[in-house]
């Protein structure tokens, strides 16, 4: 489980963050493992690239002479242009790396854009409507956050749910779900482990994330099913006021990134203050 606070969308560490979060973990694996052998392979040349050429020197024979000397002379090319090529091989990843980090802060801005203006526009109106015209708005402001972010993760046939808070007695219940097919059952209220678990997270303010249930699962599932390997939850609230819960869930692990903790996050907020508006 990790625990995401405000720092946690990017890792902390700008491009970097969000580029070593989209590279697969064989491919870190690997890297590091080639490193230490290719460090092995250059220790091992030198040292026969220096014996060739003592022995050179203690041979009789024009022939075993220049094979030696030859032999000692591509060894030595070797221990000598094998850092070389991995120092290069090194810089062209790094530059790859900044450029996926950057495209990925372009797609998040895009994102961003693009459900924001619907719902400001949303919130806008509001701000003026009263009565039942008041609650239809917020109802289309679920319904356009849960839809969004479900098709924003539509790669990974990522499901968004959100849990409406009732205060008396505390409960959390399904309201709405936008994505792959399944819609959460579970209802949440205190006389449960996981009910007390779900509506400590609505009131605590953090958000979790589950690279894979498998390993750690979460305190709560919202289906009987139990499918989804990779969960992000976290709180519908504003500062002042809880008025729910929302999960997004993907079946593979680590699907989840910190481009959807992002936008989750922004969203959740925004649904908060259409909600008590």
């Amino acid at each position: 489980m990790v625990t995401l606070r405000d720092d946690a969308v990017t890792g902390g560490e700008g491009d970097a963050g969000l580029a070593r979060a989209a590279r697969p973990g064989w491919r870190a694996g690997w890297a590091d493992g080639q490193g230490r052998f290719l460090a092995a392979i250059v220790v091992v040349t030198a040292v026969l690239a220096w014996v060739a050429a003592a022995v050179s020197g203690l041979v009789s024979g024009v022939r075993l002479q220049a094979v030696l000397v030859v032999s000692g002379a591509v060894l030595t090319a070797v221990s000598v242009g094998l850092p070389l090529w991995q120092r290069r091989r090194a810089n062209a990843a790094r530059a790859d790396a900044t450029v996926a980090a950057r495209a990925a802060r372009a797609a998040l801005r895009v994102a961003l854009s693009d459900t924001l203006d619907p719902l400001v526009h949303l919130l806008g109106r509001l701000t003026v409507a009263r009565g039942a015209a008041k609650t239809q708005l917020r109802g289309e402001a679920i319904s356009l956050v849960v839809t969004t972010l479900a098709g924003l993760g539509g790669e990974h046939r990522a499901r968004v749910c959100f849990f409406a808070l009732d205060h008396d007695p505390p409960r959390l219940r399904p309201e709405r779900f936008a994505g792959r097919a399944g819609a959460p059952t579970a209802e949440f209220s205190e006389e449960t482990t996981a009910g007390a678990a779900a509506l400590g997270i609505a009131h605590g303010g953090a958000w979790l994330y589950f690279p894979d249930t498998a390993v750690q699962p979460p305190p709560c599932w919202w289906d009987d099913e139990r499918a989804y390997r990779s969960v992000l939850i976290g709180p519908v609230a504003t500062p002042d006021t809880v008025v729910g819960l929302i999960s997004m869930d993907a079946p593979g692990p680590g699907e989840l990134d910190g481009i959807d903790v992002a936008l989750v996050r922004v969203l959740a907020t925004l649904l908060a203050t259409a909600l008590i508006m």
